[in-house]
């Protein structure tokens, strides 16, 4: 935290918070004296007025995004993930594994979730739910949907994430992005995988047991034997690394069933990560890679190659400093559709997507 030189007196300052609500198309009076809104801009407004809320008078704060998103590839050189552990991102998304970003706040769920996401096929239809703005992709069949609270006596009817995932449920999507489960939405979302479509979400949580136990009591109220068709789990972290503090994806875990003797759901630890050397290893085995191979009819060989090619791909787009999230999108899409194409032309992949 910075202290400013910048000091409102109060009508001032409730003058502001009334401009700042009326921009993202909100009201806020001592009847309704706290505000979550959306600036136009995108950055997310948070507003109290007056002394209703907050006993020393009216707040405001503003949580400003990126004009554009973090990429996979800016991911790989802040060390938040590395090179093998988006490759099993891609090839999980790829073959329609449902994932789970879980952490504490400020920890980069939303980003990572956001970077994954490129990775989605071309021809997907995607449909996303937030609360406010935060996801964005360059995908033509993108339905983004956002909740609408109730602003004022006649001002239409309460939209919440449980009734947007609903009516995406109507909708035919390939892919369903929550921006956070918190509520009774989970239960439907979990239905959601059940039913085969592949989600993506986060959620607060400082462990897989933790996220576990959060997801089968109030308010979640997930069955055990739905939690199953959840695939895998990254658990990420802000951490201190010397004066910096830093973002990294503490393990990768995938769900591998339940046992049948204790009724406990199994877990696999995929990646780990080591803070000491600062650096991720692989655990050697993945339940997720093996149903992929098996539903392609790959060996052990083959599978190793085609996660060889997307390393390539990737480390070529990081080389060529392609940071722009639609040239990014651009060149996994031209994989998906011609994938000998793109590894003829790795030398220069912008031009190829120009």
């Amino acid at each position: 935290n910075i202290k400013t030189n910048i000091s409102f007196d109060t009508n001032s300052l409730i003058s502001l918070a009334i401009t700042l609500a009326q921009r993202s198309g909100k009201h806020i009076s001592s009847a309704n004296p706290i505000i979550d809104a959306t600036m136009p801009d995108g950055s997310r407004l948070q507003l109290t007025f007056g002394t209703e809320v907050t006993s020393r008078g009216t707040s405001f704060t503003i949580r400003k995004f990126r004009e554009t998103p973090f990429t996979p590839v800016d991911l790989i050189d802040l060390h938040t993930f590395n090179i093998e552990m988006l490759v099993y991102f891609w090839l999980a998304i790829e073959n329609n594994m449902s994932l789970v970003f879980i952490g504490g706040t400020a920890s980069g769920k939303t980003t990572s979730l956001n970077a994954v996401s490129l990775f989605i096929p071309p021809m997907a239809k995607v449909i996303s739910i937030e609360d406010t703005r935060e996801l964005t992709l360059f995908h033509e069949n993108w339905i983004a949907s956002v909740t609408r609270e109730i602003v004022a006596e006649g001002g239409g009817a309460h939209v919440d994430m449980f009734m947007l995932l609903k009516a995406a449920m109507r909708q035919r999507p390939e892919y369903i992005l929550v921006g956070e489960v918190r509520g009774h939405e989970a239960q439907t979302l979990f239905q959601a995988m059940n039913t085969g479509h592949t989600t993506f979400s986060t959620m607060h949580a400082g462990s897989v047991d933790a996220a576990i136990h959060r997801l089968e009591n109030e308010p979640l109220n997930v069955p055990r034997n739905m939690l199953q068709a959840l695939n895998i789990m990254s658990i990420q972290k802000q951490i201190q690394i010397g004066p910096d503090r830093v973002r990294r994806c503490d393990e990768i875990v995938e769900i591998a069933g339940i046992d049948p003797a204790t009724g406990n759901i199994m877990v696999n630890t995929v990646f780990e990560y080591d803070p000491v050397a600062d650096d991720f290893s692989y655990t050697g085995r993945s339940q997720v890679l093996g149903e992929i191979a098996a539903f392609h009819g790959w060996g052990p060989d083959k599978l190793l190659e085609e996660m060889d090619r997307r390393k390539l791909v990737l480390q070529s787009i990081k080389e060529q400093n392609i940071r722009d999230y639609v040239s990014f999108t651009k060149v996994i899409q031209a994989y998906y559709i011609d994938k000998d194409n793109v590894m003829e032309n790795l030398d220069d992949l912008a031009a190829l997507v120009a």
